[in-house]
């Protein structure tokens, strides 16, 4: 059975996400659809750039994901399949799907009928193309090859002899800051918003309220606070500077 993933900033109040997922399954009828999360805020694409490359490793290769935040729907940004890392990507052209981009993508320009509605892609061609592409559609059948498309720059640590220099690049519903650090970096310390925090082992190491850096599982530096909000205390935001001390 086909797999395909949904992520979107549609949120759960209205009944945009049903109306999306009624469409594939007219198409494809005993597909699986797993819901990533509804829950990006509106219009953030690069928070959800962040999240899609955060899972679609999760999943079993040839996988089909989904994925809407699109505040230009109706304009003239390209409707889009992304053949990347054995995984079928359906979306905007609108930088969404720059953390999966790599040298041997094949991207494609979704054809839409003229008579489309230009207030919900997600519904009448993201979907109905995810569902398609989840029964065998040929790419081609859907497209055609498109060699330009929009791709964010990624930030990208940079060391400065023993301080590695690098930002937040993300916060979770727990309020941990996910910064751009690989740990893979031998840091015994981070600095952020003025305060320095100590590398430990696991979130529970301090008392409640503590700030910690743990190495996270997407094998980036994390801030956290046990029992708390790392972003509340640090008064965090995406793109902050944080800074590494090797020991």
């Amino acid at each position: 059975m086909r797999i395909i993933t949904f992520l979107s900033d549609f949120g759960t109040d209205d009944w945009f996400v049903a109306a999306v997922k009624g469409e594939m399954l007219k198409v494809a009828p005993h597909v699986r659809i797993v819901d990533i999360t509804h829950g990006i805020a509106p219009y953030d694409v690069r928070g959800a750039a962040f999240v899609l490359y955060s899972v679609f490793e999760n999943f079993p290769k040839g996988t089909v994901h989904l994925a809407v935040v699109d505040p230009g729907v109706g304009s003239e940004r390209k409707p889009l399949i992304v053949r990347s890392h054995g995984y079928l990507f359906v979306g905007p052209d609108n930088g969404l799907f720059s953390r999966v981009y790599e040298k041997a993508s094949k991207v494609y320009e979704i054809k839409v009928d003229a008579k489309t509605s230009s207030t919900f892609h997600a519904r009448d061609v993201f979907g109905p193309a995810a569902a398609r592409l989840a029964i065998g559609t040929r790419l081609e059948e859907l497209g055609r090859r498109c060699k330009k498309y929009e791709c964010h720059e990624i930030a990208q640590m940079r060391k400065k002899q023993k301080v590695l220099c690098g930002e937040i690049a993300y916060i979770d519903h727990f309020g941990n800051c996910i910064t751009n650090i690989p740990n893979t970096q031998k840091i015994v310390e981070i600095n952020a918003s003025g305060k320095t925090v100590r590398v430990v082992a696991n979130y529970s190491t301090g008392a409640s309220g503590d700030l910690v850096c743990v190495k996270g599982s997407l094998g980036y530096y994390e801030i956290a606070s046990y029992m708390g909000s790392a972003a509340q205390i640090l008064r965090a935001g995406i793109g902050m500077p944080v800074e590494g001390y090797e020991g």
